[in-house]
């Protein structure tokens, strides 16, 4: 098959499986990048990708094949479940208090694309948890550098606003400059955004909540239970929550874990009596 080392080459660096359904993906994505660089086969753009020796040509290819569709407060469901159930659970549990603040809330947002996750979950601690949010620290990673670049600046279309922000939201927390919106300084300062590979890359840690929303929809079987291992791992001390898209779960990926719910949303609790991963 034409595409067959390419589709091996790209799995093996970014984790991306792109099956027999998936194929025509290339050819409509990476036709003009080809002719940018003169190349004129999928083994030639396999072994440019695997001679290692053009970063901008990788993170160029990486921008192509990854999907960056999103929308601010994309189901809206479990940012409700944040605000009400699961950081409420998580200040209980930890004893934290308006007049008492002894921790920090450590978030990672895994696939952040252009920042309207990170964003909008910042954007909800700030307007439920007032208190909480300057001891707030979101991480927010995503694998294509070019997208990391856009949602550092935090500067959207009128499409990119109008579509899922409430007005009130986009009036106290966007100001409009010619056909632009720029979001809140107060709001950017809680997230710091970085270039991170699932596959290669080492995990930080000491989250208490991870999302990893439709990411793992892209990964075959194995590079799946790989992946949500060390997510767990990433858990402070094992322990928290981590949240899966809306059409993803953990069956026949890991066991010992609490399914919790709060209305339509559904996410993923581990305490360490239900988990027994060590770290590497």
């Amino acid at each position: 098959m034409e595409h067959k080392q390419l589709i091996q080459v790209i799995q093996n660096m970014t984790g991306v499986f792109l099956t027999d359904d998936k194929i025509y993906l290339l050819d409509s994505r990476l036709n003009q990048l080809m002719k940018e660089y003169n190349l004129k086969t999928y083994d030639e753009v396999a072994l440019k990708l695997l001679q290692k020796d053009d970063s901008e040509f990788y993170h160029k290819l990486v921008d192509k094949i990854t999907t960056h569709e999103t929308r601010f407060f994309r189901d809206e469901s479990i940012f409700d479940a944040l605000a009400k159930q699961i950081i409420p659970e998580w200040l209980e549990k930890n004893q934290i208090s308006k007049s008492n603040i002894t921790k920090k809330l450590n978030l990672w947002s895994i696939g952040c694309s252009y920042g309207q996750e990170p964003y909008s979950i910042a954007i909800t601690i700030k307007e439920n948890h007032p208190y909480l949010f300057p001891h707030t620290k979101i991480l927010a990673t995503d694998i294509s550098k070019d997208v990391i670049e856009r949602a550092k600046k935090g500067i959207y279309t009128d499409f990119e606003v109008n579509r899922g922000v409430p007005d009130y939201i986009k009036n106290k927390y966007f100001t409009k400059i010619d056909n632009e919106y720029k979001l809140d300084e107060e709001i950017k300062s809680i997230v710091e955004f970085k270039i991170h590979n699932l596959i290669h890359d080492p995990y930080p840690y000491g989250f208490d909540i991870i999302l990893c929303r439709n990411v793992l929809i892209y990964f075959d079987l194995n590079t799946k239970k790989e992946v949500v291992r060390k997510l767990i791992r990433s858990l402070n001390n094992n322990e928290g929550i981590l949240i899966l898209g809306s059409s993803e779960n953990l069956i026949n990926l890991v066991d010992n874990y609490v399914m919790r719910e709060y209305g339509l949303a559904r996410y993923y609790e581990f305490t360490p009596s239900v988990t027994f991963f060590k770290r590497n």
